[in-house]
């Protein structure tokens, strides 16, 4: 069941994307400001909460996986903000557009196989 709910919440997340996408908000510059630092770790919660719900209830190889992503993401940004900020540079080198497709594709993939999963 909590991975039925967490591929609904990155299926979610993706149609969010679009529609920021659709009404060309920065995405990359809302991450990337350091002043949302907070907001970027309350959206963070829930998905380790339910993935780590989802663990124990399935114990999936790919669950594992999505879990770690987000301690890792997380950890980061709470404990080595710098490192995580200086990644922006990187992703400017990237075309904008093709980040944020990426973004998309990426979380409804995976939240497809959070549904399979299930």
């Amino acid at each position: 069941m909590f991975a039925f709910i967490l591929g609904c919440l990155y299926l979610i997340s993706a149609l969010i994307i679009l529609f920021l996408i659709k009404e060309k908000f920065n995405i990359l510059g809302f991450i990337y400001n350091q002043n949302n630092k907070n907001f970027l770790l309350i959206f963070d919660v829930p998905f380790l909460l339910i993935s780590f719900a989802s663990i124990i209830e399935t114990a999936h190889w790919f669950i594992f996986i999505i879990f770690f992503m987000h301690a890792l993401n997380s950890m980061t940004l709470l404990f080595m903000p710098d490192f995580f900020y200086q990644s922006k540079d990187e992703m400017q080198l990237m075309d904008e557009t093709t980040l944020y497709n990426y973004l998309v594709i990426i979380s409804s993939v995976i939240g497809l196989i959070c549904l399979l999963v299930s």
